[in-house]
C-alpha cells in the first residue's frame, strides 16, 4: 500500500504556516507518513521565526515522524509555483524503512559531515530487506563572506580586497562557517559510503542573498548542516539530471587554479577575468553586482564528467581571479550558452527520462537561475509535471547547488540543472 500528498500554505505567520502545511499535507493520507519532506522560504525568519515555523509544523504532525527539509528560494507542487510559503510532502508505504541521517559543520569540515549522516543511515537500515535504495540529501548552501567596507558583494574591483578574500577564503570557511556550501564535497563523500544508493541531492538557500539558510531534522533547526533520508522500499524508482546548456564557439585552458581548485586564477597563462572579457568581447570592468544575475550566469563553464558535459557558473569576480562554486579542473573547458526555451526542453527531457514509469510520487531540485531566468514562464514546468503526474503529487524546489547518483550512471553535480527522481512502478 501506498499512499502520498503534498501540502501547502500562503500564510505569512510562521506558526500559522506550519499548522496549515502540515494539516493539509496529512489530509491526503489515511494512515500517519512513514515521512515527511518540509521546504520553507526564508521570509519566515522576519514574521515570526524559522523555529515558530517548525514548532507549527510539529503542533499538528504525528509524534515521531522523520522529517527532513530546509529553506528554499522557491517551489513547484500540484497547486502552482510559488516563491513564498511552505509546502511539504508526506508518504505512507508499507513496504518501506525510512532512516534519518545529520551531519554538522559542513563549511569546516565536510567530509565528516558527511561520513556521520551516512553511519546513521546505515545504522538505521541495516536490518532492512527491501532491495531498492534511495538517498535525499540537502546541504546547507552558500553563506557570502562580508568584506569590509563592501558588503556582500560578488564583484570585487579592488586588487587588495580580492588578496584579502583570497587569503581568508579558507579560514573563513573554518572559523565563521561562511562562504561557499561545498555541497559537492558532501555529496561525492556521501556516494562514496552509499555507493548501492541512487540520490538525489539539493541546497538549502535563501531569496539568493546568500545570507542565511537552515536545514530541518525532525524538530531541530539546524544551519551549516547535511541532512540525509534513507529509503529501503519494493517501489521502483529512478533518478536523472538534465541541463539545457549547449556548447559556444568559446573555449579556452584553464592554466592556473588555487589549491582547493575553486579559484581560477589564469586563463590562456593570463590574468582570468581580463582574459574572460576578451574571450566573451565585453569591455574591461562590464561586470558589476546587478549584472550578475542576468549576464554571467548565462555563460557558465563546462565541467567534464564522465564525458558529459555539465555547468559550473562563476559565482565571483575577484580583480583577477574568478571563484567557482564546486571544485574544477584544469584544462581546455567551454563556455556554455542556454536560452528560456532550452531550459523548458530540459524539464521535458527530464521527464521523458521517466516515461517506463508510472509514477506515485516525485521529488524534483531544480536551480534558482532558472527560476529567475523563467520568472512567471516557470508556470510552464509548473504545467508539464502536472500533465506528466496527473493525480499523483509532486514537489520540487529551487536551490543553488545540485545533483543526482546512480550506480549505472555515476555522480552528477551541476548548476543550472534539473533533477528528479521518481517513484512508482516500472510499466
Amino acid at each position: 500500500m501506498i499512499e502520498a500528498s503534498v501540502g501547502l500554505s500562503r500564510e505569512w505567520d510562521a506558526r500559522s504556516a506550519g499548522r496549515e502545511v502540515a494539516k493539509n499535507t496529512l489530509e491526503g493520507l489515511s494512515s500517519d507518513p512513514s515521512f515527511l519532506i518540509l521546504f520553507s522560504t526564508i521570509h519566515y525568519e522576519k514574521y515570526g521565526g524559522m523555529n515558530e515555523f517548525l514548532e507549527g509544523v510539529w503542533d499538528i504532525l504525528p509524534e515521531k515522524t522523520p522529517v527532513i527539509g530546509g529553506s528554499v528560494a522557491g517551489f513547484l507542487n500540484n497547486y502552482g509555483s510559488f516563491t513564498r510559503g511552505a509546502s511539504a510532502m508526506a508518504v505512507y508505504c508499507s513496504d518501506m524503512d525510512v532512516a534519518l541521517g545529520v551531519g554538522n559543520n559542513t563549511k569546516r569540515n565536510p567530509l565528516s559531515a558527511a561520513e556521520k549522516s551516512t553511519q546513521m543511515v546505515k545504522n538505521g537500515l541495516q536490518k532492512s530487506y527491501f532491495k531498492n535504495k534511495f538517498l535525499f540529501n540537502i546541504v546547507s548552501g552558500p553563506l557570502l563572506l562580508k568584506i569590509p567596507g563592501q558588503g556582500d558583494r560578488k564583484i570585487v574591483d579592488s586588487g587588495i580586497m580580492s588578496s584579502f578574500v583570497m587569503l581568508s577564503f579558507g579560514m573563513s570557511q573554518y572559523l565563521l562557517q561562511k562562504g561557499l556550501g561545498r555541497e559537492d564535497e558532501v555529496f561525492e563523500q556521501i556516494v562514496n559510503d552509499l555507493p548501492d544508493y541512487k540520490m538525489l541531492l539539493g541546497t538549502a538557500v535563501d531569496d539568493y542573498k546568500g545570507v542565511s539558510n537552515y536545514q530541518f531534522f525532525n524538530d531541530k533547526l539546524l544551519t551549516n548542516s547535511v541532512v540525509n533520508i534513507g529509503i529501503s522500499t519494493d517501489l521502483d524508482f529512478d533518478v536523472c539530471t538534465t541541463h539545457g546548456m549547449k556548447k559556444s564557439d568559446i573555449q579556452f585552458n584553464i592554466t592556473k587554479l588555487s589549491k582547493d581548485r575553486h579559484i581560477i586564477r589564469k586563463i590562456n597563462n593570463k590574468p582570468a577575468v581580463q582574459e574572460l572579457y576578451r574571450l566573451l568581447n565585453w569591455p574591461e570592468g562590464f561586470l558589476n553586482d546587478a549584472a550578475m544575475l542576468n549576464k554571467i550566469l548565462y555563460y557558465p563553464i563546462s565541467l567534464r564528467r564522465d564525458d558529459r558535459e555539465v555547468p559550473a557558473v562563476m559565482l565571483f569576480i575577484l580583480k583577477d581571479s574568478i571563484l567557482t562554486p564546486c571544485i574544477i579542473d584544469g584544462g581546455d573547458v567551454h563556455i556554455l550558452t542556454v536560452s528560456g526555451r532550452d531550459m523548458i526542453k530540459s524539464i521535458e527531457d527530464n521527464l521523458n527520462y521517466f516515461k517506463s514509469i508510472k509514477p506515485e510520487f516525485g521529488l524534483s531540485s531544480i536551480c534558482l537561475t532558472i527560476l529567475q531566468t523563467l520568472g512567471y514562464r516557470t508556470e510552464i514546468i509548473q504545467k508539464r509535471m502536472n500533465e506528466y503526474f496527473g493525480n499523483k503529487p509532486f514537489l520540487a524546489f529551487w536551490c543553488a547547488g545540485e545533483g543526482t547518483y546512480s550506480p549505472s550512471r555515476n555522480l552528477i553535480y551541476a548548476n543550472m540543472s534539473v533533477n528528479s527522481s521518481v517513484f512508482g512502478n516500472f510499466r
